[in-house]
């Protein structure tokens, strides 16, 4: 009889406890997803079964639904999103930065007509930084206000800024001539491998920070264990070696998966030293963009030309993952 007094004094606790948690879990933003895209089809030649996004699209379900937010601008290269608010987004365009704190209900164009096209945007903290056709920009003040960060880059095509990594002392960019780093803050730049190579990107493994891949869409990919200081080409195998994204398993240092441009989806399970195809289920193989999910870590998306898709066994095969068609260029998701 104590006993069951006591669980049902209990009982409702819990179920409180419980709630709160899950409130707590939405509140921050679990099961979010954002999706970019630089272009879209012209609207006649899609059915009305398959609706075109342009600029972002917003799901609070994994991907279950999804909504237009906001901007309809093609032309969008990337999304940074605030490690304190998911609602906090940035933009990275064609035409420079757009702002929102509502999770894309209302934009702001922070950039003013000089900034270059941006093809890579990120915070870090609550600063902003962002990678461009002419160099890195860097705004204090939520986008108010934007500093040149190119000293040391000097070179024809390093200014040419195609991605950025925070690593726990130094800052690691990717550029038309190889990899840069930074240990002062941004503040000047040297060379840190991989020069004259025009570098689509650089990932980063988010557990093993050393293990890192700098890829690019003309010659293939190069494989670091000790942080960018060093760097091995891993392209044995790849028959068109037109890499355009990277992404590291999670859960396994040594795992990695690649989207290219014509032959979709290959991993590696020895940081590229053999790769197997493994695009099944695809039916668009020009590769955008890939990224795990943070909460199914089984569970990987691939964004392509038009389309997109995803895998359940950690990229090993893949289904469609939406009707929405455009050229996608960034996934985020939490």
């Amino acid at each position: 009889m104590t006993r069951t007094l006591l669980q049902m004094t209990l009982l409702p606790l819990l179920c409180t406890i419980a709630l709160a948690q899950q409130v707590a879990g939405q509140d921050e933003g679990e099961g979010r997803m954002y999706m970019s895209f630089y272009y879209a089809p012209p609207p006649a030649e899609v059915s009305r079964a398959a609706p075109v996004y342009q600029g972002l699209a917003m799901s609070l379900d994994h991907g279950q639904t999804w909504q237009t937010r906001g901007w309809l601008t093609s032309a969008v290269s990337a999304i940074g999103v605030s490690p304190d608010d998911a609602d906090h987004l940035v933009l990275g365009t064609d035409y420079g930065v757009l702002h929102s704190t509502n999770a894309g209900e209302e934009w702001k164009l922070v950039s003013g007509p000089d900034m270059p096209p941006v093809i890579d945007i990120v915070f870090d903290g609550t600063v902003i930084w962002a990678a461009t056709a002419e160099g890195l920009y860097q705004s204090v003040d939520q986008g108010n206000s934007w500093r040149a960060r190119n000293a040391g880059l000097t070179s024809a095509n390093s200014s040419y800024v195609t991605g950025l990594h925070f690593m726990e002392t130094s800052i690691l960019i990717s550029t038309g001539d190889g990899v840069y780093r930074s240990t002062d803050e941004g503040e000047s730049w040297s060379p840190s491998g991989l020069q004259d190579l025009a570098l689509r990107g650089i990932a980063v493994h988010p557990r093993f920070p050393e293990h890192m891949a700098a890829y690019s869409t003309e010659k293939g990919i190069w494989v670091s264990t000790d942080g960018g200081r060093s760097w091995t080409e891993r392209n044995k195998g790849l028959r068109a070696p037109l890499v355009k994204a990277v992404v590291f398993d999670p859960r396994d240092r040594n795992t990695l998966i690649i989207g290219t441009q014509i032959i979709g989806v290959l991993r590696s399970s020895d940081l590229g030293q053999t790769w197997e195809q493994s695009s099944g289920g695809m039916t668009n193989f020009n590769v955008t963009t890939l990224a795990f999910d943070t909460i199914s870590p089984d569970r990987v998306y691939a964004g392509a030309e038009n389309g997109s898709f995803v895998s359940h066994n950690r990229g090993k095969s893949w289904q469609p993952f939406s009707v929405r068609l455009g050229y996608v260029s960034d996934i985020w998701i939490r």
